[in-house]
């Protein structure tokens, strides 16, 4: 049945919601080996909030379904001692080369917290 067709019939018109599919961006280390995906950063600023170190597990559910991606986290610690050594020195984590995993994995993010330094991993959610 045509749009047209079903509204005039009392149909409710279909309801479609556009995938906003997070894709792989250039990465560009800042001075310290940091780095955010452009529309990571965007979707954390407006919705979980600028400056905002943490996140709840619902929000980063909310994200991973907003981008449709489903996201790991590697740690500086666990994948270079030496320049986990450096990096406890002088927070500079751009020595560290992140170790990208089997499969369509993208960067999403190196970045650092109380916790150490990390690097998120996201690829395209499958049904």
């Amino acid at each position: 049945i045509l749009v047209k067709e079903r509204t005039e019939k009392g149909f409710a018109s279909p309801q479609i919601k556009e995938i906003n599919q997070l894709k792989p961006a250039e990465v560009v280390r800042d001075q310290y080996g940091y780095w955010s995906h452009p529309e990571y950063t965007k979707y954390w600023d407006e919705v979980i909030g600028k400056g905002a170190e943490h996140c709840t597990t619902e929000q980063w559910n909310a994200l991973e379904r907003e981008l449709n991606i489903e996201t790991i986290r590697k740690s500086l610690e666990l994948e270079d001692s030496k320049v986990w050594q450096k990096y406890v020195e002088s927070s500079d984590a751009s020595d560290w080369q992140p170790v990208k995993p089997n499969g369509d994995w993208f960067l999403v993010s190196i970045f650092c917290n109380e916790d150490g330094a990390f690097a998120t991993w996201a690829k395209e959610k499958t049904a």
